[in-house]
């Protein structure tokens, strides 16, 4: 686990000294984490086949509309209260297994810290500096953990643990490796390749020939006050795709068109509805896919199934994707008409294959093609929460001016209210979470 400073810098962050306070070693039952595993994936099974159970209820019964409706709503009453039962034994069983490690480390660093104003700010007289100096302290934001676990430990719902839900707390990220989340920070900066190549090209003043000419690159326009250890995306080339098979309607409503509104509602943010793969405009082709992917600075894939479901593996691992900087994928939902269509693919697919569409695969699939932020489900959704999420997630993003992390943790939470602009305020949560 390694912890983010929060003080602001520009956007190409020198990740400093990493300091580490304690290194500890304690013995472990192996035979115990294979059973919190095995005890994960079952309740990732329930996750995936829960949604379709209605749909099966409702073709079996012969009952009135009104009652079956009435059947409906108190069977998924009883599965979600299942699967919360089922989640909260497995957290438990979590925090047992990892407890003993855990209570060798001071955690201290994450809990919300009095902000003590500096010896400027103390001497001042005037009430109305010192009120405004306070707020503007009480604005910042807390710490960012980014958990940095081996493969065995990657399936446990991590960001669960209690260590991690306190209020001084603002972002909870994963990685792979150190060198992985090096490398995702310390990228180069548009900006400065420009200002190198117009050296070069000053410096070399007879060589004035169209073929010894440096190629024109592109600027980045993006808000330089820039919390530390981010990097700035591109919205103007955000890219979508949406139901690529054009399989799903929400309560009569096509996808496309719902997903449609929602960008809609950011038109002031910004000034184009984003190009992508809808499926209302009929299927789309693995090649037009590919092509929207190597063209974009940050993606947003709504759909059923896996999102790597659409794009076999072995074509996303020869995709470079070393310009996209984010990549935002509202997946792993189900209904009748893609559980048919990819039960027939998975028949043409070796384990090896099927086990690449797992979320950790998936992500370490694109963080090699070169993605900087991947964001994406642990476990199955409903297409209605996918939604809903995908709406908190842009608004966040793109009106409140979050990170990637600060809005993940603020989804995570359930957080009622996000205040104007983040980086300068805090989150308001509803009493008891």
């Amino acid at each position: 686990m390694t912890k983010s400073p929060n003080q602001k810098g520009k956007n190409k962050q020198v990740a400093g000294t990493l300091t580490c306070s304690r290194v500890a070693k304690v013995s472990v039952c192996p035979q115990a984490l294979l059973a919190l595993r095995d005890r994960t994936r079952a309740f990732g099974l329930e996750t995936r086949h829960a949604p379709i159970k209605p749909t099966c209820w409702r073709g079996a019964e012969g009952t009135p509309e009104a009652s079956r409706e009435c059947h409906d709503a108190a069977r998924k009453t009883a599965t979600e209260g299942m699967l919360g039962l089922h989640f909260r034994e497995i957290i438990q069983d979590m925090e047992d297994y990892l407890k003993p490690l855990l209570a060798q480390f001071d955690f201290s660093c994450l809990r919300p810290q009095a902000a003590t104003p500096p010896a400027s700010e103390m001497t001042k007289t005037k009430d109305k500096d010192e009120k405004g100096s306070s707020a503007k302290l009480a604005a910042e934001p807390g710490e960012c953990v980014v958990l940095l676990a081996d493969r065995g430990l990657l399936e446990l719902p991590l960001e669960a643990l209690s260590i991690l839900q306190g209020e001084g707390l603002s972002s909870v990220s994963r990685d792979f490796s150190l060198q992985l989340l090096h490398s995702r920070l310390n990228i180069e900066e548009p900006d400065k390749v420009e200002s190198d190549n117009k050296k070069e090209t000053k410096g070399g003043k007879g060589n004035k020939g169209k073929g010894d000419q440096s190629p024109a690159i592109k600027v980045m326009r993006v808000n330089r006050d820039l919390p530390a250890n981010t990097f700035p995306v591109d919205i103007r080339h955000m890219k979508c795709i949406v139901d690529p098979h054009n399989e799903v309607n929400i309560e009569g409503t096509s996808l496309s068109t719902r997903v449609k509104e929602i960008l809609e509602s950011h038109s002031q943010h910004c000034s184009h509805l984003w190009e992508g793969c809808v499926g209302s405009r009929g299927p789309h082709s693995l090649s037009e896919m590919e092509r929207l992917l190597c063209s974009c600075s940050a993606f947003v894939y709504l759909g059923m199934e896996s999102f790597v479901a659409n794009i076999p593996p072995a074509k996303l691992a020869a995709i470079d994707l070393s310009e996209c900087r984010l990549a935002l994928l509202f997946d792993r939902t189900q209904n009748s008409a893609s559980v048919l269509r990819q039960r027939n693919l998975d028949m043409l697919k070796s384990a090896a294959q099927v086990e690449l569409e797992k979320p950790p695969e998936t992500a370490l699939l694109l963080s090699l093609g070169g993605v900087g932020c991947i964001v994406l489900n642990q476990w199955h959704s409903t297409l209605p929460q996918n939604t809903r999420s995908m709406t908190k997630v842009l608004d966040c993003l793109l009106r409140v001016r979050l990170t990637s992390g600060q809005t993940v943790h603020v989804l995570r939470r359930g957080d009622s209210e996000v205040t104007a602009s983040y980086g300068t305020t805090r989150l308001l949560t509803p009493s008891g979470s």
